[in-house]
């Protein structure tokens, strides 16, 4: 035997079983976000993030002269999933409902991307609820898809 084929038995004896080992593998992960809620479509994970969201507007300091109306939006979007939760026996207003939601959404996500965002909020927290408000909207709109 050369010690070509020597090296290569042992990089093949070494490798092969470790492939094998990884394809086996399986790992499921939930999500879990920094305000203890799971990431969802589900009224319970929105309302949960909403509510997040709104202590997380609260409690920052650099949001400048758009703190007041990003709170009065997050309190808006917070009944607005209440109202549609509360019409699940009526699927065509629990739909109009979120509608509602989604365009409060689509607010926040202006707001935050506005000149006067960009000047009046600090660019790591603006990021951050940038990111909240775009998983917040898929997860309603998936919801939506549902009733």
């Amino acid at each position: 035997m050369t010690m070509r084929s020597i090296m290569v038995g042992l990089l093949f004896g070494a490798v092969v079983p470790a492939l094998v080992a990884a394809q086996t593998t399986t790992t499921t992960t939930t999500t879990t976000l920094p305000g203890g809620c799971v990431a969802g479509a589900s009224f319970d994970s929105l309302t949960c993030r909403t509510e997040a969201l709104a202590a997380q507007l609260q409690g920052a300091t650099d949001l400048g002269r758009t703190k007041p109306t990003l709170i009065k939006q997050a309190a808006k979007l917070d009944g607005d999933l209440r109202d549609a939760e509360a019409q699940m026996g009526n699927a065509r207003k629990a739909s109009e409902r979120l509608k509602k939601a989604n365009r409060v959404l689509i607010a926040i996500g202006f707001r935050l991307r506005s000149l006067t965002g960009r000047k009046q909020i600090a660019a790591a927290t603006r990021t951050d609820l940038q990111t909240t408000v775009a998983a917040l909207t898929t997860d309603l709109k998936a919801l939506s898809k549902t009733l």
